[in-house]
């Protein structure tokens, strides 16, 4: 169980803050929620009841600093998943987006800045779902890292340059 105050990830939501376990009526039913609050966005709150295992499985601890910085040592050895057939692209990428984990975050955003950096060379830019998906990607990342390493999402970008020594 999480308690109030912890500083959990929360599928597509992001780092989230465990503001309270309340007793609470929706609908007839009187259940207990973990009352989430999304640190980088401020206008949400979240519901989920304690009593759910599935969306129980979606919350999970935020990363340590020091996973963070093991995580971007070793991006380089962390491979590309381009698929060529687009259905199976979107399949595959869905499931990388909802796996709830930095790693596959990190496949996809590394598979689709190459397939970008290529279509660029050709002259042409990253097809609109594509865009989409890296967008996301890097969203749910830099929110994870920066909840870990306590600055804002903004910053992740830069930090992640420091780490590899290359200019940003």
């Amino acid at each position: 169980m999480f308690a109030v105050n912890e500083k959990i990830h929360y599928g597509g939501s992001g780092v989230c803050i465990i503001q309270e376990i309340a007793t609470m009526r929706f609908g007839r039913s009187r259940e207990q929620y973990y009352v989430l609050k999304p640190v980088y966005q401020n206008s949400s709150v979240i519901y989920v009841p304690v009593d759910n295992p599935q969306l129980v499985a979606k919350m999970r601890p935020v990363l340590t600093r020091e996973e963070v910085d093991r995580l971007i040592v070793g991006m380089e050895d962390i491979p590309t998943a381009w698929e060529e057939d687009p259905q199976q692209r979107k399949a595959s990428f869905d499931a990388l987006l909802r796996s709830n984990e930095c790693r596959s975050l990190i496949i996809l955003i590394k598979t689709l800045n190459a397939h970008k950096e290529r279509r660029q060379a050709d002259g042409k830019a990253l097809h609109v779902a594509d865009e989409t998906y890296l967008r996301e990607a890097q969203r749910l990342l830099y929110d994870e890292f920066a909840g870990a390493l306590e600055i804002q999402p903004a910053q992740v970008h830069d930090y992640i340059q420091s780490k590899l020594s290359r200019p940003a």
